[in-house]
């Protein structure tokens, strides 16, 4: 069976400003993926979001497909090692506060239980000529489209294939 490759990044202008996010994956030779945009966002939320558009755009990949997601986002590492214990512990953190982003950490941790997900880091500084740099270029891109027209979500026209290693 061919593995399902990710990656995915987020943005936004500063604490409480315009995020933009994208994902783009490689699955059976094909690349596709997706970029939105919205107002009021977080870094951390439009990195879970990417995630989260990428694990559940999946109708089209049958659900044993191992998938491996690469990612900058060291919320997103440090989370995903902690979503079983979130879970039992009512998502409580280990300070004892509410779990930030919930509502899509919950989400994602259902996806997690169906498909097998293997969250790989990648560098925080991407360079144009690999795959995070060409999915950091796009949420860049959704972060200055929603400044300008608002929240949206848009399919990326034919994503590089030389930007991303074969399968």
């Amino acid at each position: 069976m061919n593995a399902l490759r990710i990656w995915t990044d987020g943005v936004c202008t500063d604490s409480r400003g315009f995020g933009g996010w994208a994902y783009v994956r490689l699955w059976a030779g094909e690349a596709r993926g997706v970029a939105g945009g919205e107002r009021q966002a977080t870094t951390p939320r439009m990195e879970l979001t990417a995630v989260l558009r990428a694990l559940t755009d999946l109708t089209d990949v049958p659900v044993p497909t191992p998938i491996t997601l690469h990612s900058d986002s060291t919320v997103l590492m440090g989370g995903a090692g902690q979503l079983a214990a979130w879970r039992t512990s009512s998502w409580i953190d280990a300070k004892g506060e509410p779990v930030a982003e919930r509502d899509l950490w919950e989400q994602i941790a259902a996806v997690t239980l169906v498909r097998p997900v293997t969250f790989v880091r990648v560098s925080a500084t991407p360079s144009d000529k690999r795959p995070e740099g060409f999915v950091a270029a796009w949420s860049d891109f959704a972060r200055d489209k929603c400044k300008a027209a608002g929240a949206f979500t848009w399919a990326i026209p034919r994503p590089n294939m030389a930007k991303f290693p074969a399968s």
